[in-house]
């Protein structure tokens, strides 16, 4: 069963871009402050009655979230409610999105698989699976995502055009952090 996707509302003040909420229910799997959007990107979940729907990033928008998170896992929002407030990039930032844009656009970002909690190692005291500089072939593992204290683990794989080597060059996301289905996880070049 696939989720429904809809955009959230936008409203802007100066440089800075709001994404509000475009209904009224649950929001969770929110972004924390800090990590960066762009379009296309599900960002979260509205549940309306029963209805999830996947909150997706506006075409033309990006940003770094300057806004708190939510203090609830499952925060009740009214229609038209602040979701996150994003900051334009800095020059050297927007420089570095636009790369990751393009290498997002030749399949060098891995995505995760699910929405969940992503964790990079298999115990606390355990090494990260995957970190900055590993090379990877398919069935390389990369983390776990937890959902209902369910753990399945995430191995790298070839799929959406992504070459047989590749080495990381940015992980993406914290340690524990909510994902979104199709969230970028890691930043990869070609080997």
């Amino acid at each position: 069963m696939s989720t429904r996707r809809i955009e959230f509302n936008v409203e802007r003040e100066g440089e800075r871009v709001k994404l509000l909420s475009p209904g009224v229910g649950t929001f969770s799997q929110a972004r924390r402050e800090g990590q960066l959007l762009s379009s296309g990107e599900a960002a979260g979940v509205l549940t309306t009655l029963g209805a999830s729907c996947a909150l997706i990033v506006p075409e033309g928008v990006a940003g770094a979230i300057v806004s708190a998170a939510p203090e609830r896992v499952l925060a009740p929002v009214e229609f038209g409610a602040v979701l996150y407030e994003l900051a334009p990039l800095a020059a050297g930032a927007a420089a570095a999105s636009s790369a990751s844009s393009a290498s997002a656009a030749q399949g060098l970002v891995f995505r995760s698989p699910s929405a969940g909690r992503f964790w990079q190692r298999s115990a606390p005291s355990e090494p990260a699976l995957a970190s900055v500089g590993d090379v990877l072939e398919p069935g390389k593992p990369l983390g776990l995502i937890e959902v209902m204290k369910t753990f399945t683990q995430v191995s790298y794989a070839t799929a959406g055009g992504l070459p047989a080597r590749a080495r990381i060059v940015r992980v993406l996301v914290q340690d524990g952090a909510e994902v979104s289905e199709r969230a970028p996880l890691f930043e990869l070049e070609a080997l």
